[in-house]
This record gives C-alpha cells, structure tokens and sequence, in this order.
C-alpha cells in the first residue's frame, strides 16, 4: 500500500498538469535579432593637420540600404574643446545599392599637440547600432600618409 501512495504521489508530482501550474510557460523560440537592411562604410575618415594650430573641417557618415525607422547618430571621443555639428537624426529612407554621404559631421578643432586623436561615429536604428571609426593626427605638416600608416 506503500508503494502505491509513493506512486500515487510521484505521478502527482511529475504530472504534466501540475508541472505546468508550477513552471514558467513554454515560449515559442525568441525571432533572432534582425539584422540591419541599411549599411554605414565602416572604413576609418582621417584628418592629418599641422600640430598646434586650431582647424575647422567635417567627415561624412555613407549610408547604403534601405531603413523604415529613424536612425540616429552621435560621435564620442574628438579632443576635448572640439566643436561638433552634425546631422543627428536621418528619417525613413532608401539609398539602395548606393553609398551616399547623408550623416554630416563639422567639427571646428582646437589646437592639438602632436599626436593620434581617435573618435567613433554611432548609428542605430534602435535595434542594430553601426560605428565607423575617425582619426584626427596632428603632426609636422598638412595631409595623411597613403597607404594610412
């Protein structure tokens, strides 16, 4: 009789009925993340300018693809005292096949010391988030090195 109850209650216990009472409903499988259908040329923009001399100049952000939602930029890590205007907000579009310089980035330098100043530029859709990195070296003279050193 023992065993019986013992049974009974592991029945009880492992039944699919009250398992489901306890535990966390079952889910479909979350979507996987979708991946951007809009693409921003990572390649690296540089600036090469004479050290110690405040200059003014801008870098472009090339969108290629189509986005149904706003994207929105923002750039972190130019010198600090660096002036930054730029486009923050690009709506709904498509460029196709084609790379186009829609996000515009003016920055107005102080003078920097010699050196390599690097910033990155962030796009997102608010799902898929793209970055393309900047680099300002100030130096002896005007003009970067190609192939960049």
């Amino acid at each position: 009789m023992l065993a019986v109850a013992i049974g009974m209650g592991m029945s009880l216990a492992f039944s699919p009925s009250l398992a489901s009472a306890s535990a966390p409903a079952t889910t479909q499988a979350e979507a996987p993340a979708t991946e951007a259908t809009w693409e921003l040329a990572d390649g690296v923009q540089r600036l090469c300018i004479p050290a110690n001399r405040p200059y003014w100049s801008y870098f472009v952000g090339f969108l290629s693809g189509h986005w149904d939602t706003t994207l929105t930029a923002e750039v972190q890590g130019f010198p600090e005292g660096t002036e930054v205007e730029m486009t923050t907000s690009v709506p709904p579009g498509d460029n196709g096949d084609r790379s186009i310089g829609t996000i515009w980035i003016g920055v107005d330098l102080p003078p920097l010391d010699y050196g390599d100043y690097p910033a990155t530029l962030y796009v997102t859709d608010g799902t898929s988030t793209q970055t393309m990195d900047i680099l300002v070296r100030a130096q002896d003279k005007w003009g970067c090195p190609y192939p960049p050193a």
